[in-house]
């Protein structure tokens, strides 16, 4: 697998190499030619030297099941309604590590507290005096919903039971299994609400008798799970961190990671009652910790008080830092889907003709699937269309598809998904004209090649969306040039359009493995098909081409 995809990223080079080639020839022979699709359309198309064509496209739709969810670099936590297809509950259970194995506590400690700590995606936008204004870059929705952490009991394999030399691949149906196994309760909160305000550190200075800011951290899910002079859950998870930790040194349980992580097999965070009212974060684990504050002794052997006795004892105070772990697994819970709508996808699945309406639903949702160039009448192992196109010997301009949005089945606003990503499917690799449109970030990252949606009023996110634009001019050329085949291309919504790793399907039909950043996106819409019945926004390849004499 790791040879063929070297080989087909070197082939994708080699042609990007080619068609830049091209143009910089044509434009050294002739500088009235312009490649530029938004160019070409003026100038009454350059006197007609440069001419459009449409040709045949079949979609259809893959109904998707269980997607890999341990592989995310971020994790979705929380409740999303999309008003097609329904409501979906995201949970997630991760293992932890030590930040130091084999732990020395010191004599006699105390535990004061426990502090779990994750960070928020966020943005600073504004300053106040010494308030940090933020935004949060991924978050949907203003409601709130319950939030519970549970001790997790069902262990996570770093690596495939059946094969230890493959990585272990978890997906996003694991959570009734995570259930079924959880241990105590740890942390409760009612109508938890994630806050886009920075998260201040103070402390008392006795000295001066005042409050002091020790830190200004950015927004983050904070919380003080156990302290010794706290309410009775706080009090209670005292006991229960220092059973589970600092009475164990000096033992096995502490002595590695893989030791402590089969003792304590991590956290199970579960969402509930949230009845509707979206509202849905994505975490930061690569720099979550739990911090269990504590008060120790330790013996003077250096006299750091110079009081003569390096046998007494000085006392301290003192962090245990457990971070949250390699191995995390994103829950999606979709008893709350619409149905009716994933019938109605099931049953639009027609690869011979293609279907009227096409789904994208990201996570355990559904994809569509192109064949271009409509069909190979003659069975000659070639799209007809294809081979007219070859013999004709036209320098092609510009390639490009049109998803025009279904505004009929889908409701207008900011639950419309901003970017869909078009892919080889049968190899499951970017195409030709991803590196060539490698620029941007964010949102508005390679939209050369990937169109983000095209509004009403773009500046206004809630206005309707009207259509995405995907640019194909060096795919196309490389089927043409022979570089290629006329694979099958894959299309789907993304939370991130640069997120192209791979990520499994439990219960494959056609697809065994989709990008990454559809996995993790939780957004939904409904774009005109190639048998659409409004004939104007039918799915047509276009071509912009010039003709070579």
């Amino acid at each position: 697998m790791k040879k063929k995809m070297m080989s087909k990223m070197k082939r994708v080079a080699m042609n990007v190499s080619i068609v830049a080639g091209l143009i910089l020839g044509l434009a050294a022979c002739d500088n009235e030619l312009n490649t530029i699709g938004s160019d070409i359309l003026g100038a009454d198309q350059l006197n007609n030297r440069i001419k459009k064509q449409e040709f045949d496209v079949v979609a259809f739709n893959e109904l998707l099941g269980p997607v890999q969810t341990n592989n995310f670099n971020s994790m979705p936590l929380g409740s999303y309604t999309d008003p097609v297809y329904g409501r979906t509950d995201y949970g997630f259970v991760s293992q932890l590590s030590l930040a130091t194995t084999d732990p020395d506590f010191g004599i006699n400690p105390v535990l004061d507290s426990v502090v779990i700590t994750i960070p928020y995606f966020s943005t600073p936008i504004d300053f106040e005096d010494e308030t940090t204004i933020y935004e949060l870059d991924s978050i949907y929705g203003n409601g709130s919903y319950d939030l519970q952490i549970y001790r997790n009991n069902y262990f996570l394999n770093d690596f495939d039971p059946d094969n230890i030399e493959d990585p272990a691949i978890y997906y996003s149906d694991l959570a009734a299994t995570i259930d079924s196994q959880k241990g105590a309760l740890i942390f409760e909160k009612v109508s938890f609400k994630p806050s886009e305000k920075e998260v201040v550190l103070t402390d008392f200075d006795t000295d001066e008798s005042e409050t002091v800011v020790l830190d200004r951290l950015t927004p983050r899910f904070r919380e003080t799970i156990g302290k010794r002079t706290g309410t009775t859950e706080q009090v209670a998870q005292i006991n229960f961190w220092e059973n589970l930790i600092v009475s164990q040194e000096g033992t096995i349980n502490l002595e590695s990671n893989n030791n402590f992580r089969n003792y304590f097999r991590g956290l199970f965070f579960n969402v509930s009652n949230a009845n509707g009212t979206d509202n849905l974060v994505h975490l930061d684990l690569a720099d979550a910790t739990i911090e269990l504050f504590l008060s120790i002794n330790i013996t003077d052997t250096s006299d750091l008080d110079e009081d003569g006795d390096t046998t007494d004892l000085i006392p301290l105070n003192s962090t245990f830092t457990i971070n949250f772990g390699e191995n995390s697994v994103g829950l999606i819970d979709t008893t709350g889907y619409n149905q009716s709508i994933f019938t109605d996808i099931q049953m639009a699945n027609n690869d011979v003709v293609g279907e009227e309406r096409l789904y994208l639903k990201g996570g355990p949702g559904s994809m569509v699937l192109l064949d271009l160039f409509g069909p190979d009448l003659d069975m000659n192992g070639e799209a007809d269309d294809l081979t007219q196109l070859i013999s004709n010997n036209w320098l092609i301009n510009e390639a490009s598809i049109t998803f025009f949005v279904d505004q009929a089945a889908v409701v207008a606003g900011e639950t419309e998904p901003e970017r869909i990503i078009i892919y080889n499917f049968d190899d499951n690799t970017i195409l030709a004209d991803f590196a060539i449109g490698s620029t941007g970030t964010g949102l508005s990252s390679n939209l050369t090649h990937l169109g983000r949606l095209e509004r009403v009023d773009d500046e206004d996110e809630s206005s309707q969306g009207i259509k995405y634009k995907m640019i194909l001019t060096n795919h196309v050329n490389s089927i043409i040039n022979g570089d290629i085949e006329n694979v099958r291309l894959g299309l789907s919504v993304t939370q991130n359009v640069n997120i192209i790793s791979n990520a499994q399907i439990k219960n494959p039909n056609i697809t065994s493995q989709i990008t990454t950043g559809s996995a993790v996106s939780h957004e939904g819409t409904i774009l005109h098909g190639n048998r659409s019945t409004d004939l104007e926004k039918r799915l047509k390849l276009e071509i912009f081409y010039t003709e070579v004499n």
